[in-house]
């Protein structure tokens, strides 16, 4: 996969696998469809630190999962 969103999905994330992993299921828990895409180096090293991930939702949801992602997170307890 490129650097570009397939048709009919937009790009809401793209960065580690870990974040993109918490991003798809905060979206999920918001009703949204997102999909992720793992981008491994497997080439030169094997590991999830080192790999990116990009997320997608479809097109028409693109503006509230943005909105949803752009949301304060809770305040660390402490």
């Amino acid at each position: 996969m490129g650097a570009t969103a397939p048709d009919g999905w937009a790009e809401v994330f793209r960065g580690p696998c870990v974040r993109a992993d918490v991003i798809q299921t905060v979206l999920e828990a918001h009703g949204l469809h997102p999909t992720l895409q793992r981008f491994s180096p497997q080439g030169w090293w094997s590991g999830a630190v080192l790999e990116d991930c990009a997320v997608y939702v479809p097109v028409e949801e693109a503006s509230l999962a943005r909105e949803v992602l752009s949301r304060p997170g809770p305040e660390p307890e402490g």
